[in-house]
């Protein structure tokens, strides 16, 4: 019987509980369902979102891209059938990898913020895009050599591979950045951490 509420059967012993190795996080393993995660969990004594990450490191998603330290498997668009389940309510999305490969897909899950101690494993690998850059950049993939261009040090799409040897000139303090209308350029400001 619990002294607080005499005369009431309770029971005394409380579900198997642990400090996570890795968070430091209370967890109650009795609060899960067995599958996969818990038993990572109990054997490795960590709590469930710890051992979802490592999962999500040991098991990597083939279309995963890390935005702003946020995890999201970017599935191909799907044009048919219209009744299918896609994520991000099939909103379209615009992204372009690191390596300059663009994608578009209506199909983006987001699987969560990555915890600060796991986020080493997964670096930025893409920032979004609007529709706007995107179309920019699908039409037209010309790479910049205009070593001399005021807004070379804000566009995407300038090669610093010709700076190896140092800067060409010096860019005036008071210079506008974009106020030479270059149709090539694209400014930094226009990739995005986040979705909008």
């Amino acid at each position: 019987m619990c002294k607080e509420n005499e005369g009431v059967l309770c029971l005394d012993e409380s579900p198997f509980s642990y400090h996570c190795k890795l968070c430091g996080k209370k967890e109650y393993i009795d609060d899960y369902v067995d599958h996969t995660i818990t038993s990572v969990m109990k054997k490795e004594q960590i709590c469930y979102q710890c051992a979802f990450w490592k999962d999500k490191i040991e098991h990597p998603n083939p279309n995963r891209i890390i935005v702003g330290h946020s995890y999201y498997i970017a599935n191909p668009y799907v044009k048919r059938p219209m009744n299918r389940t896609k994520g991000m309510d099939g909103r379209e999305f615009y992204i372009r990898m690191f390596d300059g490969t663009l994608i578009k897909t209506n199909n983006l899950w987001c699987q969560g913020k990555i915890p600060e101690h796991f986020q080493q494993n997964f670096p930025n690998t893409a920032n979004f895009l609007s529709l706007m850059t995107f179309q920019k950049l699908s039409h037209d993939d010309h790479k910049c050599f205009a070593m001399g261009c005021w807004n070379r040090y804000h566009c995407l799409r300038y090669n610093t591979e010709l700076e190896k040897d140092g800067a060409f000139n010096t860019i005036p303090a008071s210079y506008k950045i974009g106020s030479d209308n270059c149709p090539s350029f694209i400014n930094f400001t226009e990739l995005r951490e986040n979705i909008q």
